[in-house]
């Protein structure tokens, strides 16, 4: 029996891994994306910008809503005025 030299051997182990994982479903894992090379800047700049778009959001999505309770609000005191107004009519005449 022939000796094998370090590097067969580590080759032995990996495919003989590499068998046992794939036969208990273990699937290979995908290439980790890396948007911020994409964009041209640092990982922690890609993050800290992520954060400052997603707070951005929120702070218009609250914004957007406060908008439209103060239209809701202004539109039912309009109708309560316009109500009152009635009320005053009907009680002067009556």
């Amino acid at each position: 029996m022939t000796r094998l030299t370090p590097t067969e051997r580590r080759e032995r182990a990996r495919l003989r891994s590499e068998r046992w994982r794939r036969a208990h479903g273990i699937m290979p894992r995908k290439p980790a994306q890396r948007p911020w090379i994409e964009a041209g800047c640092s990982r922690s700049t890609w993050y800290r910008r992520r954060k400052q778009a997603r707070e951005r959001e929120v702070r218009d999505a609250v914004l957007d809503r406060l908008d439209w309770q103060l239209a809701e609000l202004r539109a039912s005191l309009d109708r309560m005025a316009a109500a009152h107004a009635v009320m005053v009519a009907e009680l002067a005449s009556g």
